[in-house]
């Protein structure tokens, strides 16, 4: 289902927006409460090593046991953060991630502050900061999130993976939030256009295509094999 050709032969050729930079627009894009014009969308979106160690991480812990999983993506303080992945059954899965960043005096450095991480009220990150640089504000914004399905194995004994449902779909547009992810084999993104329409013209059980979601949802549509670039389709 993903291009195979166009990501093999013009990956190297595109021009293409690093991970950090198109979330930066995100958050902005957000914060103005707008869609993106497709034509601004970039050609391909590259990621950084920490990203794929947690996309890789929650494929591999869903390929094992067969059970969804999801992350939720933040932008925070201008760092970007992805949450611990959360369980959920064999057939949904549910985020309630929380995130805080508190800045506390240094215990032994007087001209600095720690900047702490908190998922979940946990400490996941810690980092040292000039009391210059501390903000006099913090800003929090949630981006999206992504969830893993499962592999199937069929009658003839090949693994396939299930591509974005209906109620994924239905789920984007109710959330209005600009983007969502699937991990399957591969990363997959939707990115929703200004071009978007509420109006959904699917219905349970439908499959849906790469071409039925660009041409029928007007969607910013990319896909990436592991490590790799993704590539709008």
């Amino acid at each position: 289902m993903c291009n195979f050709l166009k990501n093999i032969f013009s990956s190297n050729s595109i021009q293409t927006t690093p991970f950090f930079t198109f979330y930066q627009k995100l958050a902005s894009w957000k914060s103005a409460k707008v869609f993106p014009y497709s034509f601004n969308l970039p050609e391909a979106i590259s990621m950084p090593e920490s990203f794929w160690s947690d996309v890789i991480k929650i494929y591999r812990m869903t390929d094992a046991d067969g059970r969804e999983r999801a992350i939720s993506v933040w932008y925070a303080d201008k760092e970007l953060i992805v949450t611990s992945v959360t369980k959920g059954d064999e057939t949904s899965v549910v985020t309630k991630d929380s995130i805080h960043i508190r800045y506390v005096p240094h215990p032994t450095k007087k001209a600095y502050y720690r900047k702490e991480v908190l998922v979940n009220d946990k400490k996941v990150k810690q980092t040292e900061v000039f009391h210059e640089r501390v903000p006099k504000k913090i800003e929090i914004n949630y981006l999206f999130n992504m969830h893993t399905h499962p592999k199937e194995v069929g009658i003839d004994g090949m693994t396939r993976y299930s591509f974005f449902s209906v109620q994924d779909i239905r789920s984007l547009i109710s959330s209005k939030a600009i983007m969502t992810g699937l991990v399957t084999d591969k990363l997959w993104f939707l990115v929703r256009t200004s071009e978007t329409s509420d109006y959904i013209p699917y219905n349970d059980g439908d499959i849906l295509t790469v071409e039925g979601l660009k041409n029928d949802m007007k969607l910013g549509v990319y896909c990436a094999d592991f490590n790799r670039k993704a590539i709008r389709q």
